[in-house]
């Protein structure tokens, strides 16, 4: 009787755990994830980052929060006729077996007064929230300006670059 029920248990319990995993959410890659270090004093800092969604249906990430900052948003940079705009975006859909690129010039992460100055080498935590009522938290870097980026007319003068 014993040997059933323990069989039974187990039997159960196993395709619970199938079922459960059939619904679980597949979870982002992220790579080559920094924010640039910006000048002392500066408000507004960006986040850059690959996205890869490894999953076979698409994945929307709804908010995006940094406990070291007061706000994130999420930006999407167009130039029209020699002038960037940046666009804010509800949200980010990242297609199945697909990678989006957060890069200057496109889709980028704004990082909104900081709660303290951020220097090369700080570690920064954001935390993705996906339209499937899960989260997913990240390290990011503070890194060094490794590349030049091209600089746009904008209508408060300068923007984009150095």
């Amino acid at each position: 009787m014993y040997t059933k029920m323990k069989s039974f248990f187990l039997s159960t319990l196993l395709s619970f755990l199938s079922i459960s995993t059939s619904y679980a959410a597949d979870s982002l890659n992220i790579l080559d994830a920094y924010i640039p270090e910006a000048p002392p004093g500066a408000q507004v800092l960006a986040g850059f980052m690959k996205i890869h969604n490894p999953s076979k249906q698409a994945i929307e990430i709804k908010a995006v929060s940094s406990p070291d900052f007061n706000s994130v948003e999420i930006h999407l940079s167009r130039d029209v006729n020699g002038i960037a705009k940046m666009l804010p975006q509800k949200s980010l859909m990242i297609a199945a077996n697909s990678t989006l690129d957060l890069q200057p010039g496109s889709y980028h992460l704004m990082l909104i007064k900081p709660k303290q100055m951020m220097r090369a080498g700080d570690k920064v935590l954001i935390k993705f929230s996906l339209s499937d009522n899960t989260s997913q938290e990240l390290q990011v870097a503070v890194q060094k300006k490794i590349k030049k980026v091209r600089t746009m007319k904008c209508a408060a003068g300068k923007c984009g670059g150095n």
